[in-house]
């Protein structure tokens, strides 16, 4: 499959000229969760998890950067903040600990990275919360960072990064809304869904574990499979 590298100031730049209120990315979660970002909205994510990355966590062009994090809204930003800032996302089992890794709260990767197991320990562990409502998380080791306790405090504006190669889009990008199902699939590959619809000026409808019927979401929501 083939894939292309865009820069994510300009395409949420364009997002957002085309129509800044239009749904750009809606989740649906358990318990009837529903997240539905505008491209005005999303870029506001994206700048201040981007300004995080920078000022807190000290990513530079080419640092390496893990997303232990299943397909989410909250997933969406972080991609698209590390390529942002020029990191390259690292995969589990890449020989080496990431300099930054950023684990779900309650996940039992958990463990593993503050006890070095695997590829060892990282410069940076970061801990998200995934709830709608969560603005902490519930379980923080000594040293890592809480994503959502201190992400509302940080800048609006992308930072300024010289030479970061972009965002990696595999697949055609679509100007459609579409409906991506991740509740027992490949997060990676729902993501890699959710990034093309944005990269291709449409957006997407994802579903997450314990999600409502794809059908009933899709007639809903006036969406076509990804």
């Amino acid at each position: 499959m083939s894939s292309d590298r865009v820069a994510v100031p300009q395409l949420l730049a364009r997002l957002r000229r085309q129509d800044s209120g239009r749904p750009r990315v809606t989740w649906y979660g358990a318990d009837g969760e529903r997240v539905e970002l505008s491209a005005r909205v999303l870029e506001n994510w994206v700048a201040k998890t981007a300004n995080l990355l920078v000022e807190e966590l000290e990513v530079e062009v080419g640092d390496a950067v893990r997303l232990d994090l299943p397909a989410h809204w909250r997933t969406v930003a972080w991609r698209l903040a590390v390529a942002a800032v020029g990191g390259e996302l690292a995969v589990q089992d890449c020989g080496a600990a990431p300099d930054v890794l950023v684990v779900a709260d309650g996940s039992p990767g958990l463990a593993g990275a503050t006890s070095g197991t695997g590829t060892g320990v990282p410069r940076h562990l970061v801990v998200q919360a995934l709830g709608a409502l969560a603005f902490r998380a519930q379980v923080v080791p000594p040293g890592a960072l809480d994503a959502a306790a201190v992400v509302a405090g940080y800048g609006d504006e992308l930072p300024a990064v010289v030479g970061a190669p972009g965002l990696v889009v595999t697949g055609p990008p679509s100007d459609a809304r579409v409906l991506v199902d991740a509740r027992s699939g490949d997060d990676d590959a729902a993501l890699d869904a959710v990034l093309a619809a944005l990269a291709g000026g449409g957006s997407a409808v994802l579903l997450g574990p314990g999600s409502p019927d794809p059908e009933r979401v899709a007639a809903q929501e006036g969406t076509a499979p990804a």
